[in-house]
């Protein structure tokens, strides 16, 4: 039998080979499900559960504020900061919030002062804390006062725990220390209408 008509044995591509193929296909598959979904409408796994601990201080008061007296009070908790676009867009809406009766309003301002302008400089420094403090206090004279307590979170380790996709974020928490409600992105009038004052009513 000659070599041209002789049969050449066949083979077989071992199976490991298919291995990084199926986990890039998974990878785009999961990639693209993500990029189609919206941030404001991810569930937040704090729903139902009782808001992170924490402790912060007060912006331009004496004392610190801390999870456990969110319990007694209906509470929106807004996590913002002044270089934020999205806050300043959200603002006359809080600030119509803050004249709902029973409902108490906390400010979080959410790292305040970016790597960029620290310069290597801790966040927590007494210099750090001073500017950020002068101008989150600056900033609410000039577009209002929405909150009732304003804190700093400089280090951003409080808005880590609540899950803070990008400012502004919002959270509704009820009598009993307990996250209702998770809004991410600014607030918009149908967003308040539609669900946020619904769920006021409802808690209430």
């Amino acid at each position: 039998m000659s070599a041209l008509s002789a049969k050449a044995p066949s083979r077989r591509m071992p199976r490991w080979v298919f291995v990084p193929l199926a986990l890039f296909l998974g990878m785009v598959v999961f990639l693209a499900v993500g990029l189609t979904r919206n941030p404001q409408e991810i569930p937040s796994p704090l729903i139902g559960r009782t808001a992170p601990a924490f402790e912060l201080p007060v912006v331009g008061g004496p004392g610190v504020f801390n999870a456990g007296q969110f319990k007694g009070q209906l509470t929106l908790v807004n996590l913002w900061a002044t270089w934020c676009a999205g806050c300043k867009e959200e603002h006359p809406i809080l600030m119509a919030l803050a004249r709902q009766p029973g409902l108490k309003m906390v400010g979080i301002n959410y790292k305040e002062l970016q790597a960029s302008e620290l310069s290597g400089q801790d966040s927590l420094s007494a210099e750090s804390v001073q500017k950020a403090t002068a101008r989150s206090q600056a900033w609410l004279q000039k577009h209002g006062q929405a909150f009732g307590v304003n804190l700093l979170d400089m280090d951003g380790r409080v808005g880590m725990d609540f899950g803070v996709y990008g400012l502004p974020e919002t959270y509704l928490i009820d009598h009993e220390g307990v996250v209702r409600f998770k809004h991410a992105g600014a607030l918009t009038p149908d967003v308040v209408q539609q669900k946020l004052l619904p769920l006021l009513r409802g808690v209430n």
